[in-house]
């Protein structure tokens, strides 16, 4: 059912009036109307869409277009985005412009049978293209074009009223494979032939009648899935895919059960491996687990609980080496080690700890830092001199003594560049 006149106008006036930040005429609606609106304008732009998938498909570029601009009339609401559109005009344009040069040759040629066709589909494409209607309209009134036309007229009248007053399923599905088939032929010679083309668009209503049903089917597929009757969803799924309107989403349907059963396989694995205390196996399971299905969400949970269980392992690692170097005098190391630590873990109290017994001792230290790094430094070992000044740093960023020291180092380092470059 398409949207009244009235209802696209009380919409336009919502959108604008929203933009304007008045709200006075949609705060007037109750909840049942608004949700009436809401309904009424998502089926119309359903019927837009799907109108415009069918029109493409047959030929009719421009009726299509034209689909697709009414349901970009709702904005956000319709789910086209203006690429489609875009490139709905570029081929408009490439496709009436080849069938128009093909119109030409075959006039040349003097096949007036094939340079009608030609013409036609210029007028199938775009109807406003002027130079090609000219030429349509006289190859369609040549006579042999037109007895053609006529005949193939008069074989649909008969097949139509035998469809009509067969009883026997088969028969009824030949006349309408045969109808469907002459109606094409027809508007293959004269796009706008009303007899053909109101077969042809009863077409269009079976094609939504099988989609209707088809995306029913996938819709219980997803549903069977969800609560694990895969059995059930597959069937479900089947039966979408056999029907042509939604054989897509039937293999859609197919496909993703399948993925849903790889990630549940996988997921089980990991768990396995989990709790054999392969934590490497568990993981690379897992990740593989989320990767097949996304949306299972038992596998991001498994490799959520992987992943805390290998950080806490290496953290205690860390920890027992971070220990040791502050035992050893490294206090710089062990800020760092612990700094990766609190990264990952911000909250890790004993990280947080050790973190600070570094820094305690490091600042206790600096006097035997900083004279340690000179004497590196008269030595013209830089770089460990470096390493010192780069501790007394890190928990005294302003001092004074250590950042002349490193700058110096710089200096004296860019010298013996210069001289060795020099001296090459």
């Amino acid at each position: 059912m398409r949207i009244s006149s009235l209802l696209r106008y009380l919409v336009a006036v919502l959108v604008l009036t929203s933009f304007a930040g008045c709200t006075s005429v949609y705060s007037m609606l109750s909840p049942a109307q608004k949700r009436d609106i809401y309904e009424r304008v998502s089926e119309d732009v359903k019927g837009h869409i799907e109108r415009a998938t069918f029109l493409r498909g047959s030929g009719y570029l421009h009726e299509a277009l034209s689909e697709y601009q009414q349901a970009q009339f709702y904005g956000d609401l319709a789910p086209v985005v203006p690429e489609t559109i875009e490139l709905l005009k570029n081929q408009i344009r490439t496709e009436s412009k080849a069938a128009y040069n093909r119109g030409q040759k075959a006039l040349a040629a003097k096949d007036y049978e094939k340079a009608l066709k030609e013409f036609n589909k210029v007028m199938r494409t775009d109807p406003d293209y002027a130079d090609a209607e000219k030429y349509y309209w006289r190859m369609l009134n040549r006579p042999e074009n037109a007895r053609r036309i006529s005949e193939l007229e008069s074989q649909l009248w008969g097949v139509q009223r035998s469809l009509r007053n067969a009883q026997d399923k088969n028969k009824k599905q030949r006349r309408q494979q045969q109808a469907e088939s002459l109606s094409k032929e027809i508007l293959a010679y004269q796009y706008d032939n009303s007899l053909a083309y109101d077969q042809h668009m009863g077409e269009f209503e079976t094609y939504l009648e099988q989609r209707r049903n088809g995306m029913a089917q996938v819709r219980q597929g997803y549903h069977f899935m969800l609560s694990g009757d895969f059995d059930a969803a597959a069937e479900a799924f089947k039966k979408a895919r056999a029907t042509e309107a939604t054989a897509r989403e039937g293999v859609n349907g197919l496909y993703r059960l399948q993925k849903r059963k790889d990630a549940i396989y996988l997921t089980n694995l990991a768990d396995s491996a989990f709790r054999r205390g392969d934590l490497a196996q568990a993981e690379e399971r897992a990740v593989k687990a989320v990767d097949a299905d996304k949306e299972y969400a038992p596998a991001s949970l498994m490799l959520k609980k992987i992943v805390r269980q290998r950080l806490a392992l290496e953290s205690d690692s860390i920890l027992s080496d971070t220990r040791k170097m502050i035992a050893d005098g490294d206090y710089r190391g062990a800020m760092e080690a612990m700094e990766d630590i609190l990264h990952k873990e911000p909250q890790h109290k004993e990280a947080r700890a050790l973190y600070v017994q570094a820094r305690d001792a490091l600042k206790a230290s600096i006097e035997d830092y900083i004279e340690l790094g000179s004497v590196l430094f008269n030595q013209s070992r830089y770089d460990e001199a470096s390493d010192y000044f780069d501790s007394v740093l890190m928990v005294e960023p302003e001092n004074h003594i250590a950042q002349t020291y490193l700058k110096r180092i710089i200096l004296r380092k860019q010298t013996l560049q210069m001289f060795n470059t020099e001296t090459m």
